[in-house]
């Protein structure tokens, strides 16, 4: 668990965080979403020691972390930030593992390791001996987030991963995190402005203005229940309930039986995403697949009206 008690930090008197309590359980994904400005990043790097509070405390499982030593704590953590950061004269690999030899693993510990993260991003092998500068954006932020990875952490902080992908990009990256966040259990804290990203990724949500918590909880109860007008307006305004749909996955309302279309949607994209694609194919069903390519079923937009209708 993290949890931050009363936290304030100032820069040059000017404030940055102020007064902020929150706490993200184990294993969630845990998303800080706000303007930009709003002190989404201080926070993040509060948790890991890069900048210390004014005033307040941080723990990580009970531990406060002004007790703890700098660097082992870093290491412990994974962090991924919107530029990649690679190490512009070390090979793909090398920055891969660069937190693993830090901590002095084994040579074949480190290959075993590096084949995972590998198998797990779908990193094409041919690109680990090249170096960054050779690489597209989305490539080096998947090697990040490969880099993140690595000394396998409980902890992933994420400020930004994604803003300057292109669309095709980003929407990979981001399904293919939300897949290993299911399947490893580790905390996320992931920082963001762009509420479509927050909703198709959070377990937890926080919103931020002026330094401050305004709001916290689960997507669905935030956007069911915004605390006041600053929270409404940020997460859409009128369009309140079309972000509803970001929240359910197609397999939810999926129906048995074969599409009059050949146009496929996955299981788990969003109900938002299947009713994207049907408006701009201008069809009014979409055969789901499975993540292995298998159809199981149908999704129809009366199916996905019906579901609006009913929030």
């Amino acid at each position: 668990m993290i949890e931050l008690r009363n936290v304030s930090k100032s820069f040059a008197a000017t404030p940055a965080v102020a007064d902020f309590s929150l706490k993200i359980e184990s294993g969630a994904f845990f998303v800080l979403a706000g303007p930009s400005g709003c002190g989404k990043s201080t926070v993040l790097r509060m948790i890991n020691a890069m900048i210390l509070p004014g005033q307040g405390q941080i723990e990580i499982d009970g531990q406060d972390i002004r007790a703890m030593e700098p660097e082992k704590l870093r290491r412990g953590i994974g962090y991924v930030i919107q530029s990649a950061g690679l190490f512009p004269h070390w090979t793909v690999a090398g920055n891969i593992l660069a937190v693993p030899r830090l901590l002095e693993w084994s040579p074949s510990k480190c290959a075993a390791r590096l084949d995972a993260l590998v198998a797990l991003l779908r990193i094409d092998p041919a690109l680990l001996n090249r170096y960054p500068r050779q690489l597209s954006g989305g490539q080096q932020q998947r090697i990040g987030v490969a880099r993140a990875l690595a000394a396998d952490p409980d902890i992933v902080l994420m400020d930004e991963p994604f803003a300057a992908l292109d669309p095709v990009s980003r929407a990979a990256l981001q399904e293919e995190l939300r897949g290993i966040h299911a399947r490893s259990g580790k905390t996320i804290v992931f920082v963001t402005h762009d509420m479509d990203e927050a909703l198709r990724l959070a377990t937890g949500m926080g919103v931020m203005n002026n330094g401050r918590l305004v709001q916290a909880g689960g997507p669905a109860s935030i956007l069911l229940a915004p605390v006041d007008d600053f929270v409404r307006d940020f997460l859409g305004g009128e369009n309140l309930q079309l972000r509803l749909l970001d929240l359910v996955p197609v397999r939810k309302l999926m129906k048995p039986g074969k599409a009059g279309t050949a146009i496929t949607i996955a299981a788990g994209a969003s109900l938002k995403s299947a009713l994207n694609l049907m408006l701009a194919r201008r069809h009014s069903s979409l055969c789901v697949e499975d993540g292995s390519g298998a159809r199981l079923g149908q999704i129809t937009l009366a199916d996905i009206v019906a579901r609006r209708d009913a929030s």
